[in-house]
């Protein structure tokens, strides 16, 4: 026996005087947590706190506490170890023999354990509550009854104990005017079942961050801390009740409102979080109600209710809360039965420029693609020296909207949509029909009353605009590119797929192909050109002229050069072959030539003169502006009497090819001893015709002395 009572003792140190029952915290329901949602292991019951008045600042106040737990003896109590097995377990293993069985005398010291540890002055520590930061306290304890567990196997189900408890508490208050109640929330079992607060007549609930475990109404409500899962504790700010805040608006802002069409106006009731006010609505008529209306908002057609032009309707908002107290909001409006005036000047300007007026009394506006429409409106209230609000809107984009008081006054391009045939769409839905736009737009004037005038007129938009050319070019099925361009030979094949026209089928557009300003096809069908071939293509650059036409007469045109570059390799051409000097034995001439290279690859060659070759120069590659032009040279002394010829040798490592170009083959040399002989015998030539003429003139005499 003195065994177990020191294993009370440490088991009531262990639990600080056994101040609550937690569950397991790893399963709120009981058990071992792998049965948490079997039917047997439960906890229940409920709690009331109630508080009574008077609750005034720095003074103290009386309540109760009442507690009735109902609990399956399945579930374990921390004031035994072995929390896991279960009370009857627990009882058995720590205050019994461990043979399966809980007796009497076992029982007994389980509830000398429980009495002990609901031993209690403190209600917060007994897992009640705390007023103002101050545990409420039960001077004289609290009265239990225990509902005792029953004798007999620890593996018999569907059994349950529990307890009924009730205490008269004191609780202090501060110098605050809205008071603050704490619910502990620590884990402990008696905060599984629900807590009542009942507040004394007036009081009402006004905030909690956990507002989400509290239901009820604003004196009456509880709290389903089992719900929280935080491990602190649930703080309630309660205060003397006050009257709803009614907090009323009209939807409209002006000092005015119209006769015949609706005016809303919407409204709420502010007060605590729990205060499901009521909400109603009366208009009155120089004292007499004519319509009440319970609803958050409400919609008021004055002519349907008996006003008039000029007369002020009284509009109320009513709200009532729990405690039947009643707050108001209202609005006296004058009743305005006389609409706006406005006119409208709209004009647009055609792409070329041309400025036409529009009708405003004609309900559709047909204009061309692209065309910039300028709209002018003026606009004024009969009835007072108030702005008039002009908004134009219309569906040609998301949120379009012009607005301005008593003149309005833009312009805006109106084209075709993105219904119409686009990059967008695949080939075969870019070649189909459409339909031409239309624009919604949407007029309305309105007074500070809210009385509007409106207007909608449809804006069509003519088709304006000619085809889309959009070719792509191949080489032997290859779209050109700067890997694959245009070479000396080339057919290029134009694949005009891709184009289209914004609303005609492909198939009723004509096509016109120039090339260098000759014209290969003239307006033909598009069965003809959807894919055209054109060249062979010499070298250079070639300007292609592409138009179509659709069946309105619009023109699309597309220019561009197309370059056709030298075929690879070395091709050598001379252009000029000369020499400077005396082609005489032993004489130094330079021989020279200018020359083209009309392939693409460079190379680099020199001149040769019999055996004798000059220095390596650069042979350019040729593009599709021009060949390579380039000039040698070489200065050599002659050697020989025998014919000379002259060649240019070249080489091209990326062409991987080398030639040779006589610039000439027949060059005759003369000897050195032939100059001076041809130049006696042309002195004696010279003196012979000299005497036969002297003997002409003179006669033969004249040579005498």
């Amino acid at each position: 026996m003195t065994q177990r009572i020191l294993a009370i003792f440490i088991i009531l140190l262990m639990l600080f005087g056994g101040l609550a029952l937690p569950v397991n915290a790893d399963d709120p329901d009981g058990g071992d947590g792998n049965e948490g949602n079997n039917s047997e292991f439960f906890v229940d019951g409920l709690s009331t706190l109630t508080l009574f008045e008077p609750i005034e600042a720095n003074s103290t106040f009386d309540a109760t506490w009442e507690v009735s737990v109902t609990i399956s003896d399945q579930v374990g109590s921390d004031l035994l170890p072995y929390i896991e097995l279960g009370l009857r377990a627990q009882i058995d293993i720590n205050l019994g023999n461990s043979d399966g069985w809980i007796n009497r005398t076992e029982i007994d010291l389980f509830i000398d354990i429980f009495y002990q540890a609901r031993n209690w002055t403190n209600a917060e520590s007994a897992g009640c509550c705390a007023f103002d930061y101050t545990p409420m306290i039960a001077a004289n304890g609290s009265t239990i009854n225990v509902h005792e567990p029953n004798i007999g196997s620890i593996e018999d189900e569907n059994l349950t104990w529990g307890w009924i408890e009730s205490a008269n508490l004191v609780g202090i208050t501060d110098s605050r005017t809205t008071r603050l109640l704490d619910l502990p929330r620590t884990g402990a079992l008696i905060e599984e079942i629900p807590i009542r607060v009942i507040l004394p007549s007036g009081w009402e609930y006004r905030y909690s961050a956990m507002r989400e475990i509290i239901s009820g109404e604003p004196g009456n409500f509880t709290v389903d801390r089992a719900a929280s899962g935080a491990a602190s504790n649930i703080r309630i700010t309660i205060a003397e009740n006050q009257a709803p805040n009614a907090l009323g608006q009209r939807k409209s802002g002006g000092s005015m409102i119209p006769l015949n069409s609706v005016t809303v106006y919407f409204g709420e009731c502010e007060d605590g979080g729990l205060d499901a006010n009521e909400q109603w609505w009366t208009v009155s008529n120089n004292g007499t109600v004519v319509l009440t209306e319970f609803n958050e908002t409400l919609n008021f057609i004055p002519e349907e209710n008996g006003f008039i032009g000029g007369q002020v309707a009284s509009v109320v908002m009513h709200c009532k809360d729990w405690f039947n107290s009643i707050s108001t909001w209202y609005d006296n409006i004058v009743i305005d039965s006389v609409f706006p005036t406005w006119e409208a000047s709209i004009n647009f300007e055609s792409p070329n420029g041309e400025i036409t007026a529009l009708d405003p009394d004609v309900d559709v506006f047909e204009v061309p693609s692209d065309s910039y429409i300028s709209f002018s409106i003026s606009a004024d209230d009969p009835n007072s020296q108030l702005p008039t609000n002009i908004v134009l809107t219309s569906n040609k984009t998301e949120g379009y909207r012009h607005q301005a008081n008593d003149q309005l006054e833009f312009n805006d391009r109106f084209s075709q949509s993105g219904e119409v045939n686009g990059m967008h769409l695949n080939f075969t839905e870019r070649h189909l029909s459409r339909e031409q736009t239309t624009w919604a737009i949407h007029l309305d004037v309105s007074d500070n009353a809210g009385n509007t005038q409106s207007r909608d007129w449809i804006i069509l938009v003519l088709d304006g605009n000619g085809p889309t050319i959009v070719p792509d070019l191949y080489i032997d099925d290859v779209i050109i590119s700067s890997e694959n361009v245009v070479r000396n030979g080339d057919s290029v094949l134009f694949n005009f797929t891709p184009s289209y026209d914004d609303l005609d089928a492909i198939t009723d557009t004509s096509w016109t192909i120039t090339v260098d300003d000759i014209i290969l096809v003239e307006n033909v069908d598009w069965s003809e050109i959807e894919l055209f071939t054109i060249g062979p293509l010499a070298t250079g650059t070639h300007d292609i002229i592409l138009e179509a036409w659709d069946s309105s007469g619009n023109k699309g045109g597309l220019a561009f050069q197309l370059k056709s570059f030298p075929n690879f390799g070395v091709d050598i051409s001379v252009e000029t072959s000369s020499y400077a000097g005396k082609l005489v034995d032993g004489e130094i001439v330079v021989f020279m030539a200018t020359l083209q290279n009309h392939g693409a690859d460079p190379a680099s060659g020199r001149i040769c003169v019999g055996g004798e070759c000059g220095a390596f120069i650069g042979i350019p590659g040729a593009t599709p502006e021009s060949p390579g032009y380039f000039s040698a040279e070489i200065n050599t002394k002659i050697d020989g009497t025998l014919p000379l010829e002259v060649s240019f040798q070249w080489s091209s490592e990326s062409a991987n090819d080398e030639g040779t170009i006589i610039l000439e083959s027949g060059y005759i040399i003369e000897p050195a001893w032939q100059g001076p002989l041809q130049v006696v015998i042309g002195v004696f030539a010279i003196l012979a015709g000299i005497v036969y003429a002297a003997n002409r003139l003179w006669g033969a005499d004249s040579l005498r002395p």
